[in-house]
């Protein structure tokens, strides 16, 4: 397979960066292939060398997304490390990835409004057999008494996914409820997140096992 040069690659990587954040403001019907071109600071045939069609961009777009976390639910489901604590760190990493281009959680809440059907498929196609192994390790839980017998394992993992999306996409907003200063902004984040995982966890975990992984 012939790589493409690396300033190629830089290129793609700027029109995949830009998309997501144009989509997200505009909208996928909202934003053209010249908008992208202009914002990437290159002609529009140009874009249209790395991707033949607006469409073409968009399956790049999800397929990135979906390449992430193909990549890293495995590695974080088979860490050697304690429940709470695999836990922790799925959290971790699905908040870190979308704070780190906040245009991704935007961008997937309106592709979820305006596409529901082809969003649906791609994340049934995807990521539908690590999304169950989570289930199971969820339900392994139970047995081993470490998960609350009271939680359902495909309701708590929508909960979570729909809170990380909506803290990360409108936290900023939100957040001049109590201080509409930047500062209060980035702070309103750190502690909305920090809340969301103690909700999650005290959710999830039966109370002597927390306290217990607490104490050792």
């Amino acid at each position: 397979m012939r790589v493409p040069p690396r300033s190629n690659r830089n290129v793609r990587t700027r029109i995949l960066e830009e998309a997501v954040r144009l989509f997200s403001e505009k909208g996928f019907d909202g934003t053209s292939i010249q908008l992208i071109a202009d914002a990437v600071g290159i002609r529009k045939p140009s874009l249209l060398y790395h991707f033949k069609s607006k469409e073409k961009l968009r399956e790049a777009v999800y397929e990135r997304l979906m390449v992430h976390w193909k990549n890293e639910l495995p590695k974080q489901l088979t860490a050697n490390v304690t429940d709470k604590d695999r836990f922790a760190s799925i959290i971790t990493s699905l908040v870190k990835y979308f704070l780190k281009d906040i245009h991704r959680s935007r961008m997937s809440i309106r592709e979820m409004l305006d596409r529901p059907e082809i969003v649906k498929n791609i994340l049934h196609n995807q990521l539908n057999p690590w999304i169950k192994l989570i289930c199971e390790y969820i339900e392994m839980g139970k047995g081993n008494g470490v998960v609350r017998p009271d939680v359902q394992p495909e309701g708590f993992i929508i909960h979570t996914i729909i809170l990380v999306l909506g803290i990360v996409a409108l936290g900023n907003v939100l957040s001049a409820l109590f201080d509409n200063s930047e500062n209060a902004e980035s702070q309103s984040i750190e502690t909305f997140i920090e809340e969301l995982e103690r909700m999650l966890r005290i959710s999830l975990f039966e109370p002597q096992y927390l306290q217990n992984t607490q104490s050792s």
